[in-house]
């Protein structure tokens, strides 16, 4: 489906929006042309193609799953290719949206699958106040700057989101201390793997994003004028900043990581203590009752063996030894 939107200044300051039915053969100077293609068929991907006289669109390759985030210049168009995460399904599937971008001096295309959030922006911004604050009059450039801000927007949100979740995660790995059943230790183990592969796909996503900006921002495309060219080192250094915090989400999980070794270390040591404090107390019954248990002949005298009451008085002397070591252990708080 496209949408072809002509963008022009109004009389009152700000960016005005009128929509058409067909590609105008020509494009007027003080007007830039938006067409939004939202799962566009192969009919309209020709046509596309045609108007903005380029070889780029190609659906199946848009399509293709690990595509890089990349920009490149072909005569008087620029190509912008933009993998980005999904903000509703990113965090618990680390799903991915990608948007591509062509634009010229007096035109911008831009094809998407399914919804777009970004697009959605930009209507809604355009309908209501316009971008009157970056440029007085609208161009592809700007267009251009538009789209790349608020995927970086994008990032971020997804990048709270995360932070958010290991947080959850942090809280949830202290508590394994007071907790005896390792069944939930392994939940959290299990949800730190996810955080770890959405933290590392958000990584792989940014990258090349900071590459697109920053090819941008060096002043490589004619399409950007030198006016523009501060507002894209601005978003550039934003990007360095959005590495900056997923390379901290990375650390936050290395040290949950070390929390659920240190349960795991604290949960062993305990077990071997508590085993080795039953040794302690059952090792000299176990010497008693061997004494007594052992048989010799006539003339080896056993304490209370020709006393009716000798086995009670075996077994209470134990008792007493037992509940004797177990005061000790408390006292010096190993028990």
């Amino acid at each position: 489906m496209l949408t072809l939107n002509k963008l022009m200044k109004s009389e009152k300051g700000h960016w005005h929006s009128e929509s058409i039915d067909t590609l105008p053969e020509t494009n007027d100077l003080d007007s830039i042309l938006w067409v939004d293609a939202e799962d566009p068929t192969e009919q309209e991907l020709q046509q596309l193609k045609n108007y903005f006289k380029t070889n780029s669109l190609d659906l199946k390759e848009l399509n293709l799953e690990g595509r890089r985030s990349k920009i490149e210049e072909f005569e008087d168009n620029v190509s912008c290719f933009v993998r980005f995460p999904d903000l509703e399904q990113f965090v618990p599937q680390a799903k991915t949206d990608w948007l591509f971008i062509t634009a010229n001096k007096t035109a911008l295309l831009s094809i998407h699958q399914g919804r777009s959030d970004i697009t959605c922006e930009i209507y809604k911004k355009i309908s209501t106040h316009g971008y009157a604050a970056l440029s007085l009059e609208p161009s592809s450039e700007i267009l251009l700057y538009i789209f790349l801000d608020l995927i970086t927007n994008e990032c971020f949100s997804v990048s709270d989101l995360i932070h958010e979740s290991l947080q959850n995660l942090s809280q949830k790995a202290a508590t394994q201390f007071r907790q005896r059943i390792s069944q939930s230790n392994q939940s959290v183990g299990l949800e730190l793997g996810k955080s770890r592969t959405q933290v590392l796909s958000m990584r792989q996503l940014i990258g090349p994003l900071r590459e697109v900006v920053g090819k941008i921002a060096r002043g490589e495309f004619a399409i950007v004028s030198a006016v523009t060219l501060s507002r894209f080192e601005d978003l550039y250094d934003r990007t360095i900043s959005l590495i900056d915090v997923v390379d901290s989400h990375r650390e936050e999980i290395q040290d949950i990581a070390n929390i659920l070794i240190n349960v795991q270390t604290v949960t062993t040591n305990n077990i071997v203590r508590v085993l080795t404090i039953i040794s302690a107390i059952f090792l000299p019954l176990s010497l008693i009752a061997g004494i007594y248990g052992t048989n010799f002949g006539n003339g080896f005298f056993t304490p209370g063996s020709n006393n009716a009451s000798g086995f009670y008085a075996m077994i209470a002397v134990m008792a007493t030894i037992a509940l004797t070591l177990i005061a000790v252990f408390r006292r010096k708080g190993w028990l």
